[in-house]
């Protein structure tokens, strides 16, 4: 089966590595559209360059809108080209062979084709190398899955909507997730498509040689939008997905801990965290710290 697939990347201040990365995709996708962020003329010249030879479209939105607004400025342009299909990347996600080849027939061996709102690959640490872990129900559905290399058709969006981009970062994936799962579509994960992708500047911690803990060393000013992003979810979901919100909670609290043992300017974070509580619960959305 044929698919016309675009692939979206998000850049900020982009450094040659990731033309690399963008031009790996660009080998497995009918086009390729790169939002840059309002990186400066210097790390764009490569990619300026790449575009006016012919090998994808860029868009530069001058200033940092937020991945949710780029993001969603990548997908109308390949909804104007006739794409039926996008797939979102990160700038540092390492695009493996024959990924999307790989994505696209586990959709086309899924009985119920229809019900089908995203499709990623298995995620690996390029750290350790490990599986990373994907979120699911009690009943075994996968509720919340990274954004970076997410197989999306059109319709998806049509029917619900695009990213929040009063999130502006952090969470947009979650929330998209939720969101059309609650409509009734499914995320679905391929065994056989692998993505090389990490969370933060992820470190362990532990004594004599025991495992303790992982914080993740976001820095102060995305430690903002992860405390308010999350309070919205919480707010927006706490009655359909009551078990990923306790976890979610719980979660917060631990990383709020964590802050306190282990990570650097601590206490920006922690000023951070409680500012992001506060317009949570107030709704107070949108860019209120500069990216």
């Amino acid at each position: 089966m044929e698919h016309n697939v675009c692939a979206v990347i998000i850049t900020f201040r982009p450094v040659p590595e990731h033309l690399e990365n963008a031009l790996k995709a660009r080998n497995q996708v009918q086009k390729l559209v790169v939002v840059d962020n309002g990186s400066s003329g210097q790390a764009l010249a490569p990619f300026r360059a790449a575009a006016q030879e012919g090998k994808f479209h860029l868009i530069e939105n001058g200033e940092n809108l937020g991945i949710a607004a780029a993001l969603n400025t990548g997908i109308r342009w390949a909804k104007s080209q006739g794409c039926e299909w996008v797939i979102l990347f990160d700038q540092d996600s390492t695009v493996t062979d024959g990924l999307i080849e790989k994505l696209l027939s586990a959709y086309d061996s899924s009985p119920d084709r229809e019900h089908i709102g995203t499709i990623v690959p298995t995620y690996i640490d390029r750290v350790s190398l490990n599986e990373m872990p994907v979120e699911f129900s009690k009943t075994g559905q996968i509720l919340t899955v990274s954004t970076s290399s997410s197989l999306i058709p059109q319709s998806v969006f049509e029917r619900c909507g695009y990213f929040r981009e009063d999130f502006v970062i952090d969470q947009i994936d979650y929330e998209f997730c939720l969101r059309i799962v609650a409509a009734g579509y499914r995320i679905v994960q391929s065994k056989d498509a692998k993505l090389m992708h990490s969370l933060g500047e992820r470190k362990e911690y532990g004594v004599g040689g025991r495992h303790l803990l992982v914080s993740t060393h976001h820095n102060a000013k995305r430690r903002y939008y992860i405390i308010r992003n999350r309070v919205i979810l919480l707010k927006l979901f706490w009655n359909k997905f009551p078990s990923y919100c306790f976890n979610l909670f719980t979660l917060t609290w631990k990383d709020t801990i964590k802050i306190l043992l282990v990570e650097k300017d601590k206490w920006q974070k922690l000023k951070n965290t409680c500012k992001g509580l506060i317009d949570g619960l107030l709704g107070r959305m949108g860019k209120r710290v500069e990216l």
